[in-house]
């Protein structure tokens, strides 16, 4: 197995490093920020499959792409230092489900309980944002009415995926949690450099979080499992 980590690290390297000096990881959007990113994703496979440190590493060369095409928008010390941390936590997050849920259920229903709070307080402050900002004052003329309306929306979608989730397989739940993580780690690390650098009004790095950011997260959350379990199934039948 030693031979076949080497040989997937200097694969996710490669695919890393191509990814962005070409270009294809970025997507050009017409915000502030310049472009939504793909790079995560092979940063993330690289945290789960090989550990934390390979993650690292990749997020070290998605850093200095970031550094070489956005350096007019940002200094390299907001764009840089978050981009290591997502194969770190992705990493990290896998390991500790894969560690601790299958031994103890306690510990995944804490998991469980955690990933609904998180959800639920997400898609309330969004909601709320989004009837701030996104439409007119004359339209929301009654603001407690519209706010428990956004509150048990938040709720049942949060209820909803907590019950999807607890009936999951662990591994399954853990690739996804790690994924999503990873991808988080980078918009609020970034993000949060950039506030306290004051590169972009507040307004616009939480309408940046939101329309780039959560959209990312998804993306990493449905596509990095299934090419984890391929990949181990692929090294498992090649034995």
């Amino acid at each position: 197995m030693k031979s076949k980590k080497i040989a997937l690290s200097a694969i996710f390297l490669a695919l890393t490093l191509i990814m962005g000096l070409t270009r294809i990881g970025y997507i050009t959007v017409p915000t502030p920020a310049g472009a939504a990113t793909l790079m995560h994703i092979p940063v993330i496979l690289s945290g789960v499959l090989l550990g934390p440190w390979i993650g690292a590493l990749a997020g070290l060369m998605f850093g200095f792409s970031a550094v070489l095409y956005f350096s007019y928008i940002a200094p390299f010390w907001v764009l840089l230092p978050a981009r290591p941390f997502i194969g770190i936590i992705a990493g990290l997050v896998y390991s500790f489900f894969m560690r601790y849920t299958n031994s103890q259920k306690r510990i995944k229903n804490y998991a469980l309980i955690i990933i609904s709070i998180v959800v639920f307080s997400f898609l309330y402050l969004s909601g709320i944002f989004i009837l701030n900002e996104w439409f007119s004052s004359s339209l929301v003329l009654y603001p407690i009415e519209y706010s428990f309306l956004i509150a048990l929306i938040a709720f049942l979608v949060s209820i909803l995926i907590t019950f999807l989730i607890k009936e999951k397989e662990t591994k399954i739940v853990g690739l996804g949690v790690a994924s999503f993580l990873g991808s988080i780690t980078n918009t609020i690390g970034t993000l949060g450099l950039a506030a306290i650098a004051k590169i972009f009004p507040i307004q616009v790095i939480i309408t940046i979080g939101i329309v780039q950011g959560i959209p990312e997260a998804i993306l990493a959350t449905i596509i990095c499992p299934p090419i984890v379990l391929a990949i181990e199934r692929f090294l498992k039948g090649s034995d």
